[in-house]
């Protein structure tokens, strides 16, 4: 079977962002505004430590894209029947993007590039969402899902030749999903 796991380039900066908040240990890595500053910084999102401090809107403006982009990604698995759900995060996506600000910029080299306008978080936010469109215009976006285990939602990015990877892991969600289906199946039957 083809590798899945890690985004190529920066979207695995997206990627990791989903992932701050492991649903299967119960563990946040941004649970304070501090948290969140220093998560920024540490993938490059961030301005130097001598940006304006998140505050705790900021946090909640953090987690609110993280939680929309986790909708987001779990309508790329394609069995998912979560419709509803899915257009939800879609208008929540869509929602915060419309908040967000990007100016055009022309490098030292003539490329001209889409950076935020804002400042402190909200700019290391956009840069999220500026990655998001890149990897949109590029083909990659869709290939970034969510493990279709309630209890896991584990960001992924799916290498398979066909696209249709829904579990993080073979051997782990998709093995116990296979065999509650089994289960169910076998409950049905008999």
């Amino acid at each position: 079977m083809a590798e899945i796991g890690q985004a190529p380039g920066d979207l695995r900066k997206v990627q990791r962002f989903v992932n701050t908040l492991d649903i299967e240990q119960g563990t946040d890595e941004l649970s304070t505004p501090a948290a969140l500053d220093d998560w920024l910084r540490e993938e490059g999102l961030a301005e130097p430590v001598t940006a304006i401090p998140a505050s705790a809107a900021d946090l909640a403006a953090a987690l609110e894209l993280r939680e929309a982009l986790r909708g987001v990604l779990g309508a790329h698995v394609r069995h998912e029947t979560r419709g509803q759900q899915a257009d939800g995060a879609v208008g929540r996506l869509a929602s915060i993007a419309a908040t967000m600000q990007a100016r055009l910029q022309a490098d030292a080299d003539g490329r001209v590039t889409l950076v935020p306008a804002a400042t402190g978080s909200g700019a290391a936010l956009t840069r999220l969402l500026l990655i998001a469109a890149d990897a949109a215009a590029t083909g990659t976006w869709p290939r970034l899902k969510v493990c279709s285990a309630d209890d896991c939602r584990w960001a992924f990015y799916d290498r398979s030749p066909t696209r249709t990877g829904c579990w993080c892991s073979m051997s782990g969600c998709g093995s116990r999903a296979k065999s509650r289906a089994y289960r169910d199946r076998a409950a049905r039957a008999g």
